[in-house]
């Protein structure tokens, strides 16, 4: 059944509440302009539901009346209404119902003005009609002196806005924005926008799919909503609305267009009450008794303010296991048709959520805890993942989200759904490295974008809320049979130059889909393969060439290795060509005429070459620098051998073999530096080198029983070159001619 339908049985004293709280609140007029209004088409006024909107349970869960099934959902609701934080789980349940970390209301007086926020306090739902928040003040019991002093309270927490100004918002830019980057994959689009990569024309239905409401986006004035965009995570640790990596101008593109949609006209002869309404000074007494009543009320239990403030924890009521739901006619309590007053918290639950959250509390002695796989589960439903992931055949986008998941080449779309949508997480376990985990879920390490053909972004998300998440993939998606392959590079057979043929155009033609570096494919983008190494486990690596339908169902790749005799060794030679990637040319197809010039410049960091290089010998490692200086190591005699200035290096005779002449600098100016830096001595013994965060690599050898780090650098006069003997250091200037 369609869950929207489902709706129509909810209790009617919602409505008919708000009308008489705001009547005694003296507002009775100012309900015209507060209550919800008709659907717009801008996404901020779509109409809101009338009940707790909680993703996870609306989706999977709404529309199924199997009480096993509903009883599932019910506990998502215990969570996500964070019931569990005033009535405790079972010790069985605890690492399941753990409730959403608190709100922080740190600055709320910034963002909403003292009128919304006694509304808010009066009935949440006077403001946001789809809220999780409870009302303790719709009762019968209500005392509004109590709500004036909370008002108060909450209107003192002020927070000055960062120094750094928010540039000017463009609506439009926003507008294409909010449809392009995945903000649809859990929040409504604007009712008649077409994504400019479909056809001019093409229509979309999006009735009764189930969007994340946004209506507070209203209340929020422009550049507060606009620095809440750049990091959710600070203002709601919760998670539930991560951070998209926005620019502080993207950030406040959005909040224009969010902030764009039609204001409601004030009636002229509601002016001067709304502007009474509005005036509004701090009264010290009165932000005292709300700060009292702020612990005294257990609004602690779903909401942290600074720690300054209070000093009070949640109060505990009667656990879960003790709540009697026996008689289901009187629904006392949380679940009653209408607020009781008396403390107790009025949700506004439709009869779907009642009748989960009853069936939940009834089977809760039955509940085992969850098995891996379950927990996998409970946590993509709950951060939502599965708005944009699909696992195990669950989730992913709905067919009428797709086309909002933009991309920034058409090509893409003839991959079918695998151009444009985030990829399934099976098999993601042992697909991807620990380091790419974190680069992708932490903003960890870099840029972790490899489909760069979609404008999709992956947002980031606190790390304590996955990790558990991590460990449960990692140890769910170990393979039965674990595959060998061999990333050594040390057989003969893996030279690299045999992966670089069989991915040109001449070999297997993978570059016909796949792009390296900063060159795109030949044909419809799919993956580049520049971050293959560091993004992907070897083994997986190896599976899913080998038997790609199988390792990834759906994929447009063909099994290119099927009845090839060497395709065991020839993975290999593929994995060992990426791995010396900035070493090797690019593969026939993608290769251009200036390409075997090696310009540091270019993607401003360092480059190091090993090379056959005039000058510096037949194990040379040169290091060109962006600012144009660069030096030679002969790693055989531990020693700098040359210096110069310039352009860097071309990189032919290395890429072709070294069959032809050494490498010869590009530069000018160039040094001898054998004589000024003579060699450690002829017994040094060269362990490699490592590369700083920077790219500049500090080269390792042994000499005379010590070890030896040596690194040069740009510095004012020429190359900076700092050696490390032990515990002592040693700074010398290397002059470059002119």
């Amino acid at each position: 059944m369609d869950p929207m339908k489902r709706r129509r049985c909810q209790n009617s004293w919602t409505q008919q509440g708000w009308v008489e709280d705001l009547t005694l609140l003296g507002l009775i007029g100012l309900s015209l302009f507060f209550l919800p209004k008709a659907a717009t088409a801008h996404p901020a006024h779509a109409e809101p539901v009338n009940y707790p909107f909680v993703v996870g349970f609306e989706r999977f869960y709404s529309g199924d009346d199997n009480p096993e099934y509903l009883a599932e959902g019910g506990l998502i609701l215990l969570n996500e209404l964070n019931c569990v934080a005033c009535h405790a789980a079972p010790e069985a349940l605890k690492d399941r119902l753990t409730g959403r970390p608190a709100t922080l209301i740190e600055g709320v007086g910034t963002r909403l003005n003292p009128l919304d926020l006694e509304l808010f306090i009066r009935n949440p739902r006077f403001i946001k009609p789809d809220t999780m928040m409870p009302s303790f003040f719709a009762g019968p019991d209500r005392d509004l002196a109590e709500v004036e002093a909370l008002k108060h309270f909450l209107a003192s927490l002020k927070k000055e806005p960062s120094d750094a100004a928010m540039p000017a918002g463009d609506v439009a830019a926003g507008q294409r924005l909010y449809h392009r980057i995945g903000c649809v994959a859990c929040h409504a689009p604007e009712v008649g926008y077409t994504p400019e990569d479909l056809p001019e024309g093409t229509t979309i239905e999006l009735t009764g799919l189930p969007s994340v409401p946004m209506n507070l986006a209203d209340k929020y004035e422009e550049h507060a909503l606009a620095r809440f965009l750049l990091d959710p995570n600070a203002h709601r640790p919760s998670g539930r609305m991560p951070n998209f990596k926005l620019s502080d101008a993207e950030a406040a593109d959005l909040a224009a267009y969010l902030k764009s949609g039609p204001k409601p006209e004030i009636p002229e002869e509601l002016k001067a009450e709304f502007d009474a309404a509005a005036d509004f000074t701090l009264d010290p007494a009165k932000v005292s008794l709300g700060k009292e009543l702020f612990a005294s009320k257990n609004c602690v239990a779903c909401h942290q303010p600074a720690p300054a403030q209070i000093a009070s924890a949640p109060k505990p009521a009667k656990p879960l296991a003790e709540l009697n739901v026996s008689d289901s006619a009187a629904r006392l309590g949380c679940l009653s048709e209408r607020p009781l007053g008396g403390g107790v918290p009025s949700f506004f639950l439709d009869e779907v959520q009642k009748k989960a959250i009853e069936f939940a509390l009834r089977g809760l002695s039955d509940v085992a805890p969850l098995d891996r796989a379950g927990r996998i589960d409970w946590t993509m439903s709950s951060l939502n993942c599965y708005a944009c992931h699909e696992r195990g055949g669950k989730g992913g986008p709905e067919t009428a989200r797709e086309p909002y998941f933009a991309v920034n080449d058409v090509g893409a779309l003839s991959t079918g759904r695998w151009g444009n949508l985030p990829p399934p997480l099976d098999k993601v376990g042992r697909k991807l490295t620990d380091a790419w985990f974190e680069r992708i879920l932490f903003n960890r390490g870099g840029d972790g974008e490899v489909r760069t053909y979609m404008e999709a972004r992956m947002p980031v998300f606190l790390e304590s809320h996955l990790q558990p998440l991590l460990a449960d993939v990692k140890e769910a998606d170990v393979r039965e049979e674990p595959i060998e392959i061999d990333v050594s590079g040390l057989p003969k057979y893996q030279r690299g130059h045999y992966g670089r043929d069989l991915l040109g155009i001449n070999g297997l033609g993978c570059v016909n889909c796949h792009g390296l570096k900063d060159r795109s494919a030949i044909g419809a983008p799919v993956i580049n393969l520049s971050h293959t190494i560091e993004r992907l486990r070897p083994e997986y690596f190896k599976e899913v060439l080998l038997d790609p339908q199988a390792t990834q169902p759906g994929t447009m790749m063909p099994p290119m290795f099927t009845g090839r005799k060497k395709a065991n060794e020839e993975v290999e030679q593929i994995w060992t060509y990426l791995k010396e990637l900035d070493q090797r040319r690019l593969p026939d197809g993608l290769m251009q005429t200036d390409d075997f010039e090696l310009k540091p410049e270019k993607d401003g960091k360092p480059i190091v070459f090993r090379t056959f290089l005039e000058g510096a010998g037949t194990q040379a490692v040169a290091v060109g620098f962006p600012e144009g200086m660069h030096a030679a190591f002969d790693s055989r005699e531990c020693r700098w051998r040359i210096a110069w200035r310039g352009r860097f290096l071309d990189a032919m005779s290395t890429w072709d073999d070294r069959f032809c002449a050494p490498a010869v600098p590009l530069g000018e100016g160039i040094t001898d530096l054998s004589d000024a830096f003579p060699g450690a001595s002829t017994e040094a013994e060269f362990l490699g080198f490592r590369l700083d965060a920077q790219g500049i690599p500090t080269f390792l050898y042994e000499a005379g029983g010590q070890r030896i780090e040596d690194r040069v650098e740009p510095g004012k006069n020429g190359l900076t070159r700092t050696i490390k003997t032990g515990d002592e250091v040693e700074t010398q200037t290397m002059p470059l001619q002119p």
